[in-house]
């Protein structure tokens, strides 16, 4: 029974690897934005975080 969304779920990854020109991360890019760093600990954080959730600083 889970063996029947195996493949689908894998066209569906081909189909979006190969839209995307070979770079996943230039295609994931939207969903993953960090376009800022914690001024405490230099990590990654989303523009609309109050607190780093590494360290808890507030940004």
């Amino acid at each position: 029974m889970f063996l029947m969304w195996i493949v689908p779920l894998l066209l569906i990854g081909l189909v979006v690897y190969v839209i995307s020109g070979d770079n996943l991360v230039n295609a994931l890019k939207p969903f993953v934005s960090a376009s800022r760093k914690c001024p405490h600990c230099n990590q990654a954080a989303q523009n609309d975080w109050k607190n780093c959730p590494h360290c808890g600083q507030t940004l």
